[in-house]
């Protein structure tokens, strides 16, 4: 079994979530909450929280300040890899390092920041993705703006804030909305930030053994206003709604995938349309290759690594798939194509899609 929680690189929580949900307040709150831990904060936008000059006891750059308990405030104010190779610097001083977007910031190209350098991957790893929600405004918030319903698909956890100024039943319909976007995701309800009893550091949502259990738990989900059937080699389950784009589909393949020719599919896969594929994630199993094969992506940047031995259990292929207008891709068929050796008509109903 690998220990996933051996790992010394520098955990990264990301915290996203459009104006007005509470992000602030829960961060505020986490800091409290941990106060065993030394955090390094990075503000995506200055100002965003104003910084009191009493609580600084040091700076140690232009834009990195020791605040009095212990923590580390930074303001982003150019290319978000330099900060990060500049906090390498004071390593030594930090337990954890949180990554606030704006309400207004796709979140994708944060997380992204972590997966397209090798130095970076080497220091850093990204524990989770967490949204907070405004419960009495996101409603209308995703009729108006994109946005929002892209950071909900984003997150591992989601926070629907701001409990107290809804009723039971509008909580319950906002509940409903935000698995819509993203059905996988874990959800807690909160007034105020408040996450006494959440455990939102180190849940290691990106380690292997988590995608793991993540893909087996996902794959007997049964989703909301969807479908499973058998389909050829296929379990089918698919999420679409009839109020936005975002489907969300979960497949289980009981053969196994030729490794070079699911690498092939899936780099074309996200060269075609990388933009309108928001996550993937899963297990596959492969020919001839005695270890579970952990794929994740975000966007066009792909993480595959290496998980646990397939040992005295059915050797079963679970992948997810967020996106926008995923029914138009043909998924289901190109998938069943590529695992009976046809590459290229795999390929192609990718293409014609």
């Amino acid at each position: 079994m690998i220990d996933y929680t051996d790992d010394d690189r520098l955990p990264v929580t990301i915290l996203t979530g459009f104006l007005g949900a509470g992000k602030t307040t829960l961060l505020n709150n986490l800091i409290k909450s941990d106060a065993e831990l030394k955090f390094a904060v990075i503000e995506n936008e200055f100002g965003e929280i104003p910084i009191d000059n009493d609580l600084i006891v040091g700076v140690e750059s232009e834009n990195i300040y020791e605040m009095s308990n212990g923590c580390i405030c930074c303001t982003l104010n150019g290319e978000l890899a330099e900060l990060l190779f500049d906090l390498l610097n004071i390593r030594h001083k930090l337990t954890h390092l949180i990554v606030e977007t704006t309400g207004i910031a796709d979140p994708s190209t944060v997380v992204q920041a972590f997966m397209s350098s090798e130095q970076i991957e080497t220091f850093y790893r990204i524990d989770s993705v967490v949204c907070v929600v405004d419960a009495r405004n996101i409603k209308a918030i995703t009729a108006d703006t994109d946005l929002a319903a892209k950071q909900i698909s984003y997150a591992d956890t989601i926070l629907i804030n701001k409990t107290d100024l809804v009723s039971d039943e509008a909580l319950s319909e906002v509940e409903e909305l935000v698995k819509s976007f993203n059905p996988f995701a874990t959800i807690y309800k909160t007034s105020f930030g408040s996450i006494e009893g959440i455990k939102l550091i180190d849940t290691y949502t990106y380690a292997p053994p988590i995608i793991e259990k993540f893909s087996v738990s996902a794959g007997k989900l049964s989703l909301s206003n969807g479908l499973s059937k058998p389909s050829g080699f296929a379990m089918v389950q698919k999420q679409q709604n009839p109020h936005h784009e975002i489907e969300s589909h979960s497949y289980t393949f009981s053969r196994n995938f030729d490794p070079h020719k699911f690498n092939f599919w899936l780099d074309h896969l996200v060269e075609y349309y990388g933009a309108g594929i928001y996550r993937i994630k899963g297990i596959v199993s492969f020919d001839k290759v005695p270890q579970k094969v952990v794929v994740q992506s975000v966007r066009d940047h792909i993480m595959i690594s290496g998980g646990d031995l397939w040992e005295n259990e059915e050797r079963l292929s679970r992948i997810i798939f967020i996106g926008k207008n995923l029914g138009k891709l043909k998924l289901e068929e190109s998938l069943i194509e590529l695992l009976g050796g046809e590459l290229q008509r795999s390929v192609a109903l990718l293409q014609r899609a």
